[in-house]
């Protein structure tokens, strides 16, 4: 399996299901997450750290570049073909009202209202300060960095303006790349990779739907079996409407904000946040491992090189790099 754990290659489902590879040189065509690991430690030294976290501005704003269209056709679609006139020192938001052909994790499409739901796509390199074999081991949890993003936004966002009554909210990450908010989905991210001919992971697209200002009627129409759909405005009450480019803008402070912790010390600074957002965390769960394996078990959150963590009726724990939670026999929310 490559180094970023996908497994594109022989057709297995990825960890965080959502990243790919986009071929930024002709020689790299044939590549997935291709390129060697190098087997050095997530944990870099401190002068590495803070040349890392030197390379991103303080201030947020600074760093982060942003684009925002009326409607486009996608924003992952529309990264994925521009980024490489994008400021590659730089984070790049492209953001849409409406998408007319929105993409979700293994190609499904993302429905949204027009104007009613953050849709944003990101687009960053690895700072060059950071070893190549640091990138190609953190580069697959940039999702779940976004991912605590996305949550402390929609907190936020639920504390703001004037709700005389305010119910209560329980927002948490279903692994991998779903955000919950009452057991119902509320976001999703979706990534790829960008991979040199070195085979070094640094660039990155990162996207994201949240559903904000749609009514509970507008939420009925996606037809889901499991973790239903809803928004910001469907959990707090049709009554309250939600400043949607407020929360974008939000957001896109936010993931800068992390992005820079996340050069200097890798995933592992994210990892006990990450399991404390987990909302099926100790729950008993199916895991499926492949195709032709599934397994029962606890699910034990993520270790620090943000892979699944796995209790067998045996007692075993087992790490997988990747997979899908396919079957739970109950649900617990964050």
């Amino acid at each position: 399996v490559c180094p970023a754990s996908c497994g594109l290659a022989s057709g297995r489902r990825s960890s965080r299901r959502c990243f790919a590879a986009v071929d930024s040189e002709a020689e790299a065509k044939s590549r997935d997450w291709g390129g060697d690991s190098g087997g050095g430690s997530l944990a870099k030294t401190v002068s590495e750290g803070e040349a890392a976290r030197a390379a991103v501005p303080l201030r947020p704003e600074q760093w982060l570049v942003e684009h925002h269209f009326d409607e486009i056709d996608s924003t992952q679609s529309y990264v994925e073909r521009e980024y490489e006139s994008f400021d590659q020192g730089r984070l790049t938001v492209v953001s849409a009202d409406f998408q007319t052909a929105g993409r979700g994790t293994k190609e499904r499409s993302w429905e949204a209202v027009r104007g009613q739901s953050v849709l944003a796509t990101f687009y960053f390199r690895f700072p060059e300060e950071c070893e190549t074999s640091f990138v190609n081991k953190n580069a697959p949890n940039v999702t779940q960095v976004l991912a605590i993003a996305v949550v402390k936004t929609l907190k936020w966002a639920a504390r703001s303006g004037s709700h005389a009554q305010r119910p209560e909210l329980r927002i948490g990450v279903k692994w991998p790349n779903d955000i919950v908010a009452n057991s119902r989905k509320i976001a999703g991210v979706l990534a790829r990779a960008v991979v040199s001919t070195s085979g070094r992971l640094d660039g990155v697209i990162v996207g994201v739907g949240v559903n904000i200002n749609q009514s509970q009627s507008d939420m009925d129409q996606i037809l889901r079996a499991v973790w239903p759909a809803t928004s910001l405005r469907a959990l707090m009450g049709d009554e309250h409407v939600f400043d949607v480019a407020a929360v974008r803008r939000r957001l896109g402070a936010a993931f800068a904000e992390e992005l820079g912790l996340f050069f200097a010390e890798g995933f592992p600074a994210f990892r006990d946040e990450v399991n404390n957002m987990q909302v099926l965390l100790g729950a008993k769960v199916r895991f499926r491992v492949s195709d032709e394996e599934e397994l029962d078990g606890i699910f034990e959150g993520v270790g620090d090189e943000g892979f699944i963590r796995f209790r067998a009726p045996n007692g075993r724990v087992r790490s997988f790099p990747s997979g899908e939670i396919v079957l739970c026999s109950h649900s617990t929310e964050a």
